[in-house]
């Protein structure tokens, strides 16, 4: 890196011309990068992976790859830091996931999700899914990520992810709705959050 002597910090120091322009694109792209990352995975991780995305950019320039580091390469990192963490997170429950399966039907998103009049209520409902539920259908509804891709992404057969995102559905609509599930239904394998 060279220096441009003409420009100095607040403290005197010289400003490279990459560092300027690197804090010119953190302080441009860090509201975006925070906002995806702590809608997927809350607050605090979100703040985690915030860092790491800007971390690895910090890496890429280092590494004399400052032309690489653009809004939608940091946009890149930061979906796949934040599938990541969902990675690591699912195989911490791979085991709960398959003692407790059961079939579920293949119930519909519901209709009136992007509403801004319901956001509060689609916010709350995400908010008690899973983490895998949560992400399949932010994945699916708000990034517009089809089954197949998502698959793909996660490294999963189709109708397995299609199962899940039926289960991710029903969970998200019991929330949503403020529906439990039928009392007939629990003892019977059957039926949505019926036996084991």
């Amino acid at each position: 890196m060279t220096l441009d002597l003409a420009r100095t910090r607040t403290d005197g120091a010289p400003v490279s011309e990459s560092t300027e322009r690197f804090e010119e694109l953190y302080r441009e792209m860090l509201p975006s990068v925070y906002r995806f990352t702590t809608a997927r995975l809350g607050r605090a991780a979100g703040e985690d992976v915030s860092a790491e995305v800007f971390h690895a950019a910090v890496v890429a320039i280092n590494d004399g790859h400052f032309e690489r580091v653009t809004p939608a390469w940091l946009m890149a990192v930061a979906r796949n830091k934040v599938i990541d963490q969902w990675r690591r997170a699912e195989r911490a429950k791979a085991l709960d996931h398959r003692l407790h399966r059961s079939r579920e039907d293949l119930m519909e998103f519901p209709p009136d999700w992007a509403n801004s009049s319901n956001r509060a209520e689609v916010m709350a409902a995400l908010d008690q899914l899973t983490m895998r539920h949560r992400s399949l259908l932010i994945l699916h509804y708000v990034d517009g990520m089809t089954v197949p891709e998502l698959a793909e992404r996660l490294d999963e057969n189709v109708a397995a992810l299609e199962s899940a995102m039926a289960r991710a559905r029903a969970a998200f609509r019991r929330h949503y709705r403020g529906d439990e599930p039928d009392a007939s239904a629990r003892g019977n394998p059957d039926q949505p959050g019926g036996g084991m």
